[in-house]
């Protein structure tokens, strides 16, 4: 069974205001995994500009980690909904029977959600802005998370997120 974590409250938390944050933050090595982007409200940009053409401007996609390191290099992203899911094997968004969907699902709520996405390390959902849940059966990615508490003072099990 997944292991799900909410950081509440993370804009005053963490400057979540660039998703580069996040990872930098959780110590989570971009690298070492593919990324599937789905049901995204998200904005990039560059400095002040706003970037229109941004591949974050689309709902679904994924990213090789290679690519997405080198996106965050140059482009400052603000995840307000959507999954960003973390797998091992080269993808293709057109192969996946399901994606993961965050917003107006109650299903993804639930303490024995289960990402459609098999074979997913670390499923990391955005909510509002205000929200992120991670879903992961992957012992190492947990400590590496609780490793880096202080990053997180708001940290806690989804159930007690929901018992609150």
């Amino acid at each position: 069974m997944s292991m799900r974590y909410c950081i509440k409250d993370y804009r005053t938390s963490i400057d979540p205001h660039l998703l580069r944050t996040f990872f930098s933050h959780t110590q989570i090595s971009i690298t070492d995994y593919n990324w599937i982007f789905s049901d995204l409200t998200a904005y990039a940009s560059k400095g002040r500009q706003e970037l229109e053409d941004s591949i974050f401007r689309q709902v679904n996609f994924t990213l090789t980690g290679q690519e997405l390191e080198e996106l965050l290099k140059h482009e400052e992203v603000v995840v307000v909904f959507g999954v960003m899911v973390a797998v091992k094997e080269n993808l293709n968004i057109k192969d996946i029977e399901r994606l993961p969907v965050i917003e107006y699902n109650k299903h993804y709520w639930e303490e024995d959600y289960m990402s459609p996405i098999k074979n997913a390390v670390m499923e990391v959902g955005f909510f509002d802005g205000e929200l992120i849940i991670v879903t992961t059966d992957n012992q190492n990615i947990v400590d590496t998370l609780k490793r880096n508490i202080f990053n997180f003072p708001n940290l806690i099990s989804l159930k007690e997120y929901m018992e609150s």
